[in-house]
């Protein structure tokens, strides 16, 4: 069988009970881990402002001024918008109408006010952080797989548009979180590079895994996604552990998969394709496992498996 040894029927494909509940626990984690930062400023002004007796009070204390105009539900962009006195306006609607009727209990229900405005701003983050924890987990296992294997490897950060490159380090704690580009030299003697969420011209789309004919210089700044000769394998990732959205998480992978293969092979290029997904349902796992055994998509993995997830980073490495 060509592609994942650890695919024998559709139901392998298939994340376990056991695989969303976990999936939920480390989204849990990290939206605490999100959110401590502002328990942290509220803790801060609780302190700053102990000594005010009324509401009215903060309003003379310019250096919570920031504070407030967050738990008066203005955001950091609306505030470019708003001059010194429409801001100042914003404060004294929130001591009038929530401070105020609080009585001695004002500092706590600025401070519940604020929490409420920065959870929504925590759900934000977290709706990007979900897509990044699943590319996180991936790069980790080829970067373990190397590990094993004692493949050396440079690797490529990604700092406001700019892709400086990095030798391999003894100490690559949490370069996952950084990294846009791999590059390293097969067993055969090819060099190889694998990037990470790319408007591929040929697609005309953002493609979540390219790998690439190409050593690390090739790369240019992410130009190697204008040169479809140089492309290997596209492959689509959805990170999600949701249940509910796998179905339509599939859809659009599935056709963001097939655009690949036609707009590719329209150019003269067939590329190979690859799916991995955290949330697999029993309807999506049987079109999966009937893509590949068909030779439509070349492999694919369940990520919350991890004999499945490691033979396909193996492949990776191999292609």
């Amino acid at each position: 069988m060509a592609f994942n040894k650890y695919i024998r029927n559709a139901g392998d494909l298939v994340t376990s009970h056991e695989q969303t509940r976990t999936g939920f626990l480390k989204i849990a984690l990290e939206k605490n881990r999100l959110g401590d930062p502002y328990i942290k400023n509220s803790l801060a002004f609780k302190s700053m402002v102990s000594g005010a007796t009324c509401p009215e009070a903060l309003l003379s204390m310019p250096e919570v001024r920031p504070f407030l105009l967050s738990a008066s539900g203005l955001s950091d962009k609306s505030l470019n918008y708003l001059d010194e006195s429409d801001q100042t306006k914003a404060i004294e609607e929130l001591i009038k109408n929530f401070l105020k009727p609080a009585g001695k209990h004002f500092i706590d229900e600025t401070i519940y006010r604020y929490l409420l405005i920065k959870g929504d701003a925590v759900g934000g983050s977290m709706r990007n952080r979900i897509g990044a924890l699943g590319q996180e987990r991936l790069i980790r296992c080829i970067l373990s797989c190397m590990a094993v294997q004692n493949i050396s490897y440079q690797w490529a950060e990604n700092i406001s548009g700019k892709f400086p490159w990095y030798d391999q380090t003894d100490n690559d704690l949490d370069i996952e979180r950084r990294m846009k580009a791999l590059c390293w030299q097969t067993a055969a003697g090819k060099k190889r590079l694998l990037a990470f969420n790319m408007n591929i011209s040929t697609v005309r789309k953002n493609v979540d895994i390219c790998l690439f004919d190409s050593d690390a210089v090739g790369f240019r700044n992410g130009k190697i996604a204008f040169e479809p000769d140089k492309a290997l394998m596209m492959g689509e990732l959805k990170g999600g552990i949701d249940p509910a959205g796998a179905d339509e998480h599939w859809k659009t992978a599935n056709t963001a998969l097939e655009r690949i293969r036609t707009t590719f092979a329209s150019a003269g290029h067939p590329v190979q394709t690859s799916f991995v997904g955290a949330a697999i349902e029993t309807a999506m796992a049987e079109e999966i496992y009937s893509q590949l055994q068909a030779g439509i998509m070349t492999n694919a993995a369940n990520l919350t498996n991890d004999n499945q997830l490691v033979a396909y980073c193996n492949w990776l490495l191999n292609l």
